[in-house]
């Protein structure tokens, strides 16, 4: 005598539910997209803890299509599985973003602007032998006091400045491309070689200054000694500016800087005569 194969009820993969209702007597629903279904904890539950309201759980079904099982899903995981997803579009997101910086750009361009902000943030670009020996990066010279003599001197710098403000404008400046489509978009990569050239020439009228106001100072002190005293104070503030420019040295940053900034113009320029022809 043959007997009929007896087959095993099988359940779905799991899918995610949250907990809508559930009563003292055993009796509950939860919401699976968008669809409510009903489960009884004695039949269902799989989980050691009682299941509350707003509670999210894994949610099995059988061939039928009712609940076979409900399983909470610890809040430590659900965590765990936010940040995952969250790197994970901020991975894409960060990937097209790359992808159409290239595509537009292009990589001699994003090279160059790498370059740009590895010689201001990392590369000493200015060092200085006043009161004491001290070497600034080109981010560190831009939120430097320009107050007195002795603020060019200091190892630290002050707070976020207006300088610092307007270099990081001009590195946005150089994506304007992606923005827009303009030929004078273009342009947009000659601002940092222009900031460059402003903030340099201001910062030595700023030394320059500097050193006079404490010709000034000594001046005002030897009028009241004579004539003498007066040349003296005079020599003096001339050998201090000439000691100020001796002590100036330039680190590999001034050289990426001014290098990086200098082919950005040029990348910038190009693209703006050529699309200026068609």
């Amino acid at each position: 005598m043959h007997t009929a194969p007896q087959t095993t009820p099988t359940s779905t993969p799991a899918a995610r539910g949250r907990i809508l209702a559930y009563q003292p007597s055993g009796q509950g629903s939860v919401s699976v997209a968008g669809v409510q279904y009903t489960f009884d904890i004695a039949s269902h539950w799989r989980s050691d803890t009682a299941p509350a309201i707003n509670a999210v759980v894994d949610v099995r079904f059988n061939d039928a299509g009712a609940i076979d099982s409900l399983t909470l899903v610890p809040t430590q995981q659900i965590t765990q599985e936010d940040m995952a997803g969250a790197a994970r579009l901020a991975r894409d997101k960060g990937q097209q973003v790359w992808g159409n910086a290239v595509s537009t750009l292009g990589i001699k361009v994003l090279g160059a602007i790498g370059v740009l902000v590895a010689g201001a943030f990392v590369f000493n670009t200015l060092g200085m032998r006043l009161f004491a020996t001290v070497s600034h990066s080109y981010w560190q010279l831009l939120g430097l006091s320009t107050d007195s003599l002795e603020s060019f001197g200091r190892s630290g710098a002050g707070g976020f400045t207006s300088a610092q403000f307007f270099f990081l404008l001009s590195i946005a400046a150089c994506f304007a491309t992606m923005a827009s489509s303009n030929p004078k978009a273009a342009l947009g990569k000659c601002a940092p070689l222009l900031f460059i050239v402003i903030h340099t020439s201001l910062l030595f009228f700023k030394i320059k200054g500097a050193v006079s106001q404490a010709g000034d100072a000594m001046n005002g002190m030897s009028a009241m000694l004579g004539a003498r005293a007066a040349r003296m104070a005079d020599q003096m503030a001339s050998e201090m500016l000439a000691q100020v420019w001796q002590g100036l040295s330039f680190g590999i940053g001034f050289y990426l800087v001014i290098a990086a900034a200098a082919i950005l113009a040029g990348f910038g320029y190009g693209e703006y005569k050529r699309k200026s022809i068609n």
